[in-house]
């Protein structure tokens, strides 16, 4: 772990849980409530940690796909477009959870650069329609074979156990995180 994932770790770290016994607002518990509290603790604790780990390694991948051609961001984009084929720039605005005219000078630039081609869409002339060129679809596969390669070699170095442990614990956030509708 580098110094920089050293310190987003202790930067993404909370001191208290809030509204739980090591909040010192807390009033004082009865022994039943205690040890329901406890049980309380420990998963707010894991939900936190959890949190962390997914933050850190989250923004570790991203950086493995960042080079001085795209931003991560760009690289986004440009994922979600390998992924989804052809979209609209509302629709990858609202999926990257940025304003429509913050998106709009993105298409641009990655347009510039050749990544994406924009075109009226075919049923809606006011619409414009986003699709991936085949310069877009190398960046989006090299970044991914960057990052795979990274996520490889880290998981090359545990031992056959702990190998062993990442698929269960993969298996198990998949049903927990992903597969469950909110």
């Amino acid at each position: 772990m580098t110094e920089q994932e050293r310190q987003d770790a202790r930067d993404e770290t909370p001191d208290l849980v809030p509204g739980l016994p090591s909040d010192p607002g807390s009033a004082a518990l009865s022994a039943d409530e205690h040890v329901g509290h406890e049980g309380q603790v420990e998963v707010a604790e894991l939900a936190a940690e959890l949190r962390r780990v997914l933050l850190v390694s989250s923004r570790i991948l991203r950086s493995h796909t960042a080079s001085d051609d795209v931003s991560a961001s760009q690289y986004s984009v440009l994922a979600y477009l390998q992924r989804s084929g052809a979209s609209t720039p509302g629709t990858i605005a609202d999926f990257e959870h940025v304003s429509p005219p913050v998106m709009t000078r993105m298409l641009g630039r990655l347009e510039r650069e050749g990544l994406v081609h924009r075109a009226a869409h075919p049923a809606d002339g006011r619409q414009v329609r986003v699709t991936l060129t085949e310069a877009g679809e190398r960046v989006v596969l090299k970044g991914r074979a960057e990052r795979d390669a990274w996520l490889r070699t880290r998981i090359e170095a545990a031992g056959p156990q702990e190998q062993q442990t990442l698929r269960d614990a993969t298996a198990l956030l998949r049903r927990t995180l992903i597969s469950r509708p909110d």
